[in-house]
């Protein structure tokens, strides 16, 4: 139930949360008590996307960026290959109408596509009739730069730190300079919102690597794929399936990204990591093995 008190979700609005965040009534067990209490919750938007009059998907998404996320599922779907591609864009309340250049080169690229339910709870189109791309890049970076980006993505999650309810992703440069750090409550939201945020500002995503706090799952690094994205690191695990499709396309796939220091909750409690971790599983060439 959303709370009354309006003037605190007006404060929330001022401290720079937007309408992302909302506060709600809950009751707190607070030493052995239950007390009345409020809290924050992460507010969550759908999203109706029509293509050339077509619905083709309905997000659930963190409100704010649309346009970016819009441009970045069209193109990890495989609907679009450039941004070119799109002769309009329209985006109004919670709904986005697109029209595209060809809808016949669209379909024919999409015309075998069928849905799954992916691992998230939501579906993605499984392009059967398209072969991901292997990546082009030159990139090399370093294992520093990756610890940095890393720390830099947990350190910028604001919105998680309000919440505890999103994931976040950011795409850097090899020296790990930000080009956006992005938070949404699904970790395919936030990866679809970095990549349009680089297909709207022109950033060549061939020259940068995404550090990411979401599993590194088949239908995420298809999408890393199809966005020449040489190098994915995340905190957390990877699937088999993404290292399949990782290892084919040519793609630098890191996991369980931990710098020292790090507080990781587990079966057994909380532990703090005494050393740097990480697992390099597939084309770990592209990370140099001394630091620059």
């Amino acid at each position: 139930m959303q709370s009354g008190n309006h003037m605190s979700n007006g404060y929330l609005r001022q401290m720079g949360f937007g309408e992302t965040v909302s506060l709600v009534e809950c009751t707190r067990l607070i030493e052995g008590h239950l007390v009345k209490s409020t809290t924050r919750v992460a507010v969550e938007k759908e999203l109706f996307i029509y293509l050339n009059e077509e619905h083709i998907a309905t997000a659930s998404i963190t409100p704010g960026m649309e346009r970016e996320f819009v441009f970045g599922y069209l193109l990890g779907q495989g609907f679009i290959a450039k941004t070119q591609e799109i002769e309009s864009i329209e985006i109004a309340g919670n709904t986005a109408k697109l029209i595209v250049e060809d809808a016949k080169k669209m379909f024919q690229r999409t015309g075998e596509s069928k849905h799954l339910v992916v691992s998230g709870g939501g579906k993605s189109a499984v392009l059967y009739g398209l072969c991901l791309p292997r990546i082009k890049s030159e990139v090399r970076i370093t294992k520093e730069a990756i610890f940095k980006a890393m720390n830099m993505v947990l350190k910028k999650a604001e919105l998680y730190k309000a919440t505890s309810g999103v994931h976040a992703a950011g795409l850097f440069t090899p020296e790990a300079t930000p080009v956006c750090i992005i938070e949404d409550i699904g970790r395919h939201n936030t990866l679809d919102k970095v990549i349009g945020y680089a297909l709207v500002n022109e950033i060549d995503l061939s020259m940068t690597f995404l550090a990411s706090t979401g599993r590194m799952t088949s239908e995420m690094i298809g999408k890393i794929c199809q966005a020449n994205i040489p190098v994915a690191a995340t905190k957390t695990a990877v699937t088999d399936l993404g290292l399949k499709i990782g290892e084919m396309c040519g793609l630098t796939i890191a996991g369980f990204v931990r710098d020292k220091g790090v507080k990781i909750n587990t079966d057994m409690g909380v532990r703090f990591v005494q050393e740097r971790e990480m697992k390099i599983y597939t084309n770990a060439e592209r990370i140099l093995s001394r630091d620059r």
